[in-house]
Order: C-alpha cells, then structure tokens, then sequence
C-alpha cells in the first residue's frame, strides 16, 4: 500500500489512498432527478467503507488507510436494470477505445445510482441472472472503464486534500479551498477521502482520551498545536460552506442545519433564514434614530420543502442501491424529521400560526414522512 503522511501544526495527518476494492457505490449522479454528488457526501456520508490502520515501529510513525470496503464483492443491484439503461450501456461500449471513457463521463450525470453499482459489479465478473451474454460484455467493458475513472478521481481527491494540508496557515487554506471549489474539485471523491480521514481521526481521539466534539463554527480549536481531527473538521466544515454557495438556497440551509448538532443553533439559523425581517430602528452614533426597512425570507418556505422532499427521495434511493443499510438510511430520514419539526415551529412563529405558508408547509410535507403507499418515491426512491 502507498502512504503518504503529512504534518500540520506538529499533527500527524492520515492521507487515503484508493486500492483493489474501489468505493464506487458513493458514485451517484449529480443531476436534479438523481442526487447532488458533492452535497450527499458531503452532508449525509453514505460509504460503509471499512479500513486498517498499519503502524510502523519508526520514530517517524506512519498512519494508512484503505478506502476499500470489504463488503463491495457481495453487494448486488438491488433492482434488475431495465430494457433503457441496457441500451445506454450498450451505446457506450461500442464506443472506440480513445473515447470511451469521455462519452462515458457525459452519460455519468444520467445514470440512476443502481446501474453505477451494477457496473461496479460487472467490473468484478459478477452480473445480474437475466442478463445475456453479449449484454455482460457490454457491462464488463463499461464497468472497468468507470472503475479506472474513478481510481483516478479518488486520487485526485487525496492529492487535493493532501495539497489544502501543506498550506499551513487558515487565510491560505481558504483561500486554496475557494480555488479548488472553482475548479471544480471539490466532487465526490474528495469528499470520501476527507470523510474517511475524519472517520479515522476520530476513532484515533477518542483512543487519546480526546474531544471530538467540533467548535462551534468548525474552527480548529484553541491552543497553537491543533490536533489532527480538529484540522480536518476545519477543512471539512470550510469545503461545505463553499460547496452551500453552489447550490438552490433551499437546499444549501438543509445541508447547513444537518451538520450544525445545537438545536438552539439551528432555531436561530431557522429563524433567520426562513422569516420575513421585521422593521427596525436603530441609533447612530450621534444618537439619530434610523428606520431600517423589513427584508423577505432568506430562504423561501417552498425552496425548503423541496430541499426536504428531495434529500428524503435520495436517501432512499442509496438505501435501495444496497449502498446504505435500512438503520442508516432510517437515522438520516429521522434528522430530517427533526430539522421539519424545527423549521414548523420557526414558520408559525415567523409568519404566524394561521398563515398559508404554515398551512403549505404542513400539507407538503405530510407524505414526506407519512407516506400513504408503499410505493411511494419517500420509500423506495427516485424512479428510474
């Protein structure tokens, strides 16, 4: 396995590196229909990815992890691919071998998470039953070529992280984030091998008797020697933020209230973001009395409703791809309860108990968390 091990502030920092076993089914589309590949990884982190520590007895003592899980060889499609995404695998693998991989790259934002995990599959020699022959070609050919795809990518995404670690002071780590961000860098791979690294950290704290509690707004803590885990919750909570000013303002205050743990926090982030401003008059220094008009919501109740409806619609869409278990999938759903709980209360008291937008907010979300049918999109995901 290659290593690579960095220091910051006197921190060992834990770089991943992908190997053999891929984490290919955190790959999901980055369309409207499907899931929004950064913000899913970034907020609602679905990898069940396993990895070992390897320690060795040098002064220097180095930290490794595999991005490997050992559960992907016996993870199968959880639904048979239809007669459409056959056709679209076929198409791509009679593409030539020079532009294969770009025509697959622009088919990539369509692909529904199933078939991504199906390939992934192919690529190993294991195929659905009622497949043909030629069509496992075509899976096969398809399938190696995305795993190579995103090898590189999970490269990239070490490379980068190992790149904001080197800047060693907080105004040039922002300041490398914001570029990575308009370059297009901060994508589901980073994410993954940032996650695991948290994940690793973590573990690696609370062994040393650690906190591994976040500040409060992700700062790395107080004191000049920072540890690892604070490091990268700084780096993880800064690419979030950056990632938030990209996307719909609905659904860039979901991700925001599903990573803040406070409630008081989140009442007041609610508060702000999804009321009307009141009027208000202030003083001035010589002591002048200022008019300061009422703003609109921030955010508007409907953009939250469909930021809710469409975080619940993809997490059971991974769930129904194998790539997260029925508990994990039901623990993301509940905060997202939570958080519809909260932004009720925050509504009524913003625009008042017997407003439309109460009212709105109420009806739309009633078969978002009690679905009348079983076959309803808040159960088994988007339909492909």
């Amino acid at each position: 396995t290659t290593t690579t091990t960095t220091t910051m502030s006197s921190s060992h920092i834990l770089l991943c590196r992908s190997r053999t076993n891929r984490i290919m089914r955190l790959v999901v589309s980055g369309s409207d229909k499907h899931l929004d590949q950064n913000l899913r990884v970034a907020t609602i982190n679905l990898g069940q990815s396993n990895h070992d520590n390897e320690q060795e007895s040098s002064k220097d003592q180095e930290q490794v992890v595999a991005t490997g899980d050992q559960k992907d060889d016996q993870v199968a499609a959880a639904n048979p691919l239809n007669e459409e995404e056959l056709q679209v695998i076929s198409q791509i693998a009679q593409q030539e071998p020079t532009s294969l991989s770009s025509f697959l790259m622009s088919k990539l934002p369509r692909m529904p998470p199933n078939t991504i995990l199906t390939l992934r599959n192919a690529a190993q020699g294991e195929f659905p039953s009622d497949v043909k022959d030629e069509q496992r070609n075509d899976m096969e050919t398809v399938g190696k070529a995305l795993v190579e795809i995103m090898d590189k990518q999970l490269e990239a995404g070490r490379d980068l992280l190992q790149t904001f670690l080197k800047c060693g002071e907080i105004r040039k780590l922002d300041g490398a984030i914001g570029k990575a961000l308009r370059d297009g860098k901060l994508d589901m791979a980073f994410f993954t091998v940032l996650n695991l690294n948290i994940r690793d950290a973590t573990v690696e704290a609370m062994e040393n008797g650690e906190s591994t509690n976040p500040s409060l707004e992700g700062q790395m803590g107080s004191g000049d020697n920072p540890n690892r885990l604070q490091i990268l919750q700084h780096i993880y909570t800064r690419c979030q933020e950056e990632v938030e000013k990209t996307v719909s303002p609905g659904v860039g205050l979901l991700n925001k209230l599903l990573r803040t743990e406070q409630s008081s926090i989140r009442s007041n982030q609610l508060k702000y973001y999804l009321c009307p401003q009141e009027p208000k008059i202030i003083k001035s220094p010589d002591g002048k009395e200022v008019q300061l008009e009422g703003s609109k919501a921030l955010v508007a109740p409907k953009e939250f409703i469909e930021a809710l409806q469409n975080a619940v619609k993809q997490i059971r869409t991974v769930e129904k791809t194998g790539a997260a278990d029925k508990v994990a999938a039901a623990g993301l759903v509940e905060n997202c309860r939570q958080v519809a709980i909260e932004a009720r209360l925050a509504i009524g008291e913003g625009y008042g108990v017997d407003s439309e937008e109460l009212e709105e907010f109420e009806l739309a979300l009633q078969p978002v968390f009690r679905p009348e049918s079983p076959d309803s999109e808040y159960i088994q995901g988007f339909q492909s």
